[in-house]
């Protein structure tokens, strides 16, 4: 007996040591990864690999971190579509694990990744998350990195004084917690780019070396090309060009030892403007075009339009205007087109801010998938440790904890599948009515106002013309152009009431019920209490899609004469019901497309609906909304 203790005893030091190395590893090669994210991609590349072929299927913590990093190394690649589906993947492991750090680094990275498309909304979205995650849970590092692309989207959307403030509190929380130079090294590169750019040279040049010190500090030199190339512009602004050059050649040195093809590219660029204005303009020329193939090869638009208005600037100084209006050209052509993506970005919510329903839908099967095998692979583990380590008098405890935490499991994954449901849904909806909001204001604001400009044009010309037979003819046309104009107004108010934007839901719903019934045989009331403020925009909307699906059933299945609409707040309920005189409603309408569009809509918002059917009574609909 004193034997099998031991043995049993012996076994499980040996599983926790080899837990422990287990752990090890994964961090030795987590820290490889890390250290060479930002230049060294192809040694990047191969720590990833080692690390992927080292953790186990079934832990989530790092198959998560493994997701998120080589979403980095995409990101770094500039192939962005890439980036964003493995931080997504990253991303929806942590939710399921209901892990904060891990769902704050992968909020933070996609931040990063849609502030390198320009796309800053979307951007400031993500790392707002980011912040208060990481800073509730304690991850000061993540918290820190989060307010340091606060502040340049900032910067980027003209917000100079948010941005530097955002900068500062940056480095107060990080020199407060004591974060390690790998921390302050870039936010206070950050700092130093801010000055320069509000012309402030002599303080920015010493946080440059304050960077600079950080970063030798840490004994890995790979971010250190930046900070010369921008001690070098300040020198450049001072007019001391030599010297610029001086610290531009270093900045490309380094930026070629450490393989960092983006700061290659900004000190070839750099060097080109220096020598274009010391009038060496073949030298400009050639290493202007260097960096322009590289920024090509990388697709990195931003720089690229740099680039362009460095050759053009070049050419003009050569007083070569024909050429120099070539490279003017291609500079605004790609300045357009990455404003011409961001302004598809954000036509396409959903294909910006929460990707395709149909992704969301991939991407919550692939995680109940895993959320399954790692429900299975977790009480297999369980039932070994437990059988391992239980003693008699343990035995019955043991089972007893077993049977709880698989009833837990099986309800975390039931949660898990209402919830993604409800996310997918929730964000098909809210896209169409967004789209709606646009092509109703494309109609109302551009092709109404034409065909109102229009009709006064043909108005001013009939009333020109004294040919009887013409006039007739222009008259004709007038009035075919005026049920157009007509036409338009409606299908622009349906698709989104400007009544309901503007003035609320008890104007929007008048102009429905008007719309609806004044030309029908139908009478109608509406009746309204206590109800004259705005509400959210999600329920006025669903509650105004909701009544014109009511109606649009009342007046194709219904027969009825009358319909009464009543609006109200019972303490903290909204409350809309619609009655009508009609013929009632069956059961098989119950399961009718409208109504099941009706319910999904009431279900987004935490409301309720209660038919009351009667053939002799009609229908009563009751919806009730909290507030």
């Amino acid at each position: 007996m004193k034997f099998r203790c031991f043995l049993i005893l012996y076994f499980f030091v040996f599983a926790l040591k080899g837990q422990e190395l287990y752990q090890k590893k994964l961090e030795f090669l987590y820290e490889k990864v890390v250290r060479t994210q930002y230049s060294q991609l192809d040694s990047m590349h191969f720590y990833l690999k080692k690390l992927e072929n080292a953790i186990k299927p079934n832990d989530s913590v790092w198959v998560s971190r493994y997701n998120s990093s080589l979403g980095v190394y995409y990101s770094q690649k500039a192939e962005y579509n890439k980036a964003k589906e493995q931080q997504f993947v990253a991303l929806r492991i942590g939710q399921n694990i209901n892990d904060p750090l891990l769902i704050a680094k992968a909020y933070q990275r996609l931040g990063v990744i849609y502030k390198f498309l320009g796309d800053f909304e979307v951007s400031m979205d993500y790392v707002f998350k980011a912040r208060d995650l990481a800073y509730t849970n304690k991850d000061t590092l993540t918290g820190v990195m989060s307010d340091l692309v606060i502040g340049q989207n900032y910067w980027r959307l003209k917000k100079y004084k948010k941005a530097m403030n955002q900068i500062t509190k940056a480095i107060e929380i990080a020199e407060f917690r004591n974060l390690g130079s790998d921390a302050l090294a870039p936010v206070y590169l950050e700092k130093g780019n801010m000055l320069l750019m509000f012309g402030k040279l002599d303080e920015a040049l010493k946080v440059y070396k304050k960077a600079e010190k950080l970063t030798e500090a840490t004994g890995y030199f790979e971010g250190i090309a930046p900070i010369y190339s921008n001690i070098g512009a300040i020198y450049f602004f001072k007019g001391n060009f030599n010297k610029a050059i001086e610290y531009y050649k270093i900045s490309l040195k380094k930026a070629i030892e450490f393989q960092d093809e983006n700061s290659i590219g900004v000190a070839q660029m750099n060097l080109g403007e220096a020598y274009y204005n010391i009038n060496k303009f073949d030298k400009s020329e050639e290493i202007l075009k260097e960096s322009l193939l590289l920024f090509k090869r990388l697709k990195n638009k931003l720089n690229l339009v740099d680039n362009y208005n460095y050759l053009y600037e070049l050419e003009t100084k050569k007083k070569n205007y024909k050429k120099a209006l070539d490279y003017f050209k291609l500079k605004n052509t790609y300045k357009d087109s990455i404003l011409n993506e961001n302004n598809l970005a954000k036509v396409s919510t959903l294909e910006v801010k929460y990707k395709t329903a149909e992704k969301e839908k991939q991407i919550t099967k692939q995680n109940l998938e895993i959320k399954t095998k790692e429900a299975t692979i977790a009480s297999q583990r369980n039932t070994q440790l437990l059988l391992i380590a239980g003693l008699g008098f343990l035995v019955l405890g043991g089972l007893l904890y077993y049977n709880r935490n698989k009833a837990q499991q099986k309800q975390k994954l039931q949660a898990a599948i209402l919830k993604e449901k409800e996310r997918g849904f929730e964000a098909v909806v809210k896209a169409s009515e967004d789209e709606r909001k646009r092509i109703s204001k494309d109609l109302h604001d551009g092709i109404g106002q034409e065909m109102a400009a229009l009709k006064m044009a043909i108005g001013h010309i009939k009333d020109k013309e004294e040919d009887e037979l013409k006039k007739q003819e222009l008259n004709t046309i007038l009035n075919n152009c005026a049920k157009s104009a007509d036409e338009i107004r409606s299908i622009s108010h349906q698709m989104m009431p400007r009544s309901l934007m503007e003035n609320g839901l008890l104007e929007a719903i008048n102009d429905l019920l008007y719309g609806t019934f004044h030309y029908s045989d139908i009478k109608y009331k509406f009746e309204h209490f206590e109800v004259n403020q705005r509400f959210d925009e999600r329920i006025e909307i669903s509650l105004y899609r909701v009544l014109q699906e009511l109606i649009n059933n009342i007046v194709k299945h219904a027969n009825a004469s009358e319909v009464n609409v009543l609006l109200y707040k019972q303490e903290r309920k909204l409350i809309l019901l619609v009655e009508d005189n009609g013929i009632g409603m069956h059961k098989g309408n119950k399961k009718g497309h409208g109504v099941l569009n009706i319910k999904s809509r009431i279900d987004m918002i935490n409301g309720t609906i209660n038919y009351q059917p009667s053939k002799n009574s009609g229908t009563s609909a009751m919806i009730s909304i909290p507030i």
